[in-house]
This record gives C-alpha cells, structure tokens and sequence, in this order.
C-alpha cells in the first residue's frame, strides 16, 4: 500500500519536490493522521509504504530530490538482508532507522555495515511528540540522532582501520577535539569538504553532488563554522589533517 496526501479525500496541497519523506512500515505504525500531520508541521510530502517491494518502478532509482527514508523496526530484517537497496533508496538524503524497542536497534547497530552503507539515523517511536518532531527536524537536515545506549556501545567497541574518520584513533594531527568537529558534519558536508580539499571548485562540486552552487556555498559555509576555519584552504588543511589517506585517496564517485 502507498499513501500520500493526494490519495486523501481531505483535498490536494503543494509541496517543495527537493525534500521528501518516505515511512516504510505498516499502517499501524505510520497512519494516515501521522502523515498529514508531518506534512502539516514540516511543510513536505510525507508517504507510506508497507515494503520496499512496494515502491514503483523507477522511483528506487536516487534522483535529484532529497530523501529522508524511515524504516519501521518490524522491518529489520529485510533492511539487513538488502541495506545497498535501502541505501540506494536514501542516497541523495539519509537513512533512518523508527524503533519502539531498543534491542531491535541494537541489533541494526552492531550489524549495519557503516563503512559501505553510510551512517544511518535512529528515531525512537515511543517518546513525546515534540522529542519526535525534533529529531525528524534533524534527520530532514542530515544531523543522524544516536541514542544514548548505542553511543555507549560505540564507545566500548575498539576502533578498526577501515572505520569513518570520527570513529578512528587520535594521532599528532588528528586530535579528539579535530575528530570530534569532524564528526559533527553531515554526510553531505562532509563530500563538500572532500571535494574542496581537492581543489574543486563550487561550479563542479555542484555538477558532481548533482545540487545547485548556492546549496554548495551554504554547505561551506556551516562546515567553516562547525570546524572553525575562516576559508577554503584552512578548510583543506583541516581535511588532510584528519584524513590523510582519504584526502590523497581517489576521487569521490
């Protein structure tokens, strides 16, 4: 079953086509009030899937639009079993996991593959409404939430060479408080600086991450604020010294 606004009797809206959000789960857990509601407060369109076999030909395929994909709980397994297809399916916004318990999401934690499907979000299903729209608001700006119980086991699990960045040890260059700005950027922040540290300029980033140049520039422009640099090369600096074998590695495809 899909559903979206347009399929309501209640009328038709609007909605920007660069930000979308996609529950995929059972009606139970995502109801056509929770939907509108979520259209209502965040001004974008808000639909439902009872499973990733669901989705319409094509529309699996990453466009140029924004997409902030939640998966329900009760779908862990099938997110397990294909987390490239999930990960596709999220690829130009994030990946988020919905949870009413926290073993299911513990279990996401320790067997979701970061390094080749990227980071993924967690919104807990069974706290205030406000706590809730809080942390899509986060979600809808790529800022993943980590519960507290899953930071703990991060960090009590050693580090591996072949971890993010913001996970890997401390060096001379690298320090924790470089690491730690570090990972206070967002997915897409973080290609920008990577293609910044590589010289490129706005025009082919924007061409390379398929965003317009402004977008570019507003991304600059929070990744200066959040590691504290003033320009572009003080941000290349900053990328070298905290990934070193990423920065001189190949392109970003």
């Amino acid at each position: 079953m899909n559903f979206s606004l347009q399929d309501d009797a209640c009328g038709h809206a609007d909605y920007p086509e660069e930000l979308s959000i996609l529950f995929i789960g059972k009606e139970l857990f995502y109801s056509n009030q929770t939907l509108r509601s979520v259209q209502t407060e965040f001004g974008v369109r808000a639909e439902r899937l009872d499973g990733l076999d669901d989705l319409p030909v094509g529309s699996e395929k990453p466009g140029s639009t924004e997409r902030i994909v939640v998966v329900d709980q009760m779908m862990l397994e099938d997110l397990l079993a294909r987390p490239s297809d999930y990960a596709r399916l999220a690829e130009n916004g994030c990946l988020a996991f919905a949870y009413r318990k926290k073993s299911p999401a513990r279990i996401l934690f320790e067997r979701w593959d970061r390094v080749r499907f990227g980071n993924i979000g967690y919104l807990p299903m069974n706290v205030a409404p406000d706590v809730w729209r809080a942390i899509l608001r986060l979600l809808m700006h790529e800022e993943l939430h980590l519960p507290c119980f899953l930071a703990d086991i991060m960090a009590a699990t050693p580090s591996a060479p072949d971890e993010p960045i913001e996970k890997q040890p401390a060096t001379r260059t690298r320090s924790p408080e470089k690491l730690l700005q570090y990972a206070k950027l967002t997915r897409r922040e973080k290609q920008v600086l990577r293609l910044v540290s590589r010289g490129k300029s706005n025009k082919a980033i924007a061409s390379k991450l398929g965003i317009t140049e402004h977008t570019v520039k507003l991304h600059m422009h929070n990744v200066a604020g959040k590691i504290g640099v003033s320009n572009r090369t003080e941000a290349a600096h900053f990328y070298f010294e905290v990934a070193p074998n990423e920065a001189r590695s190949a392109p970003v495809g």
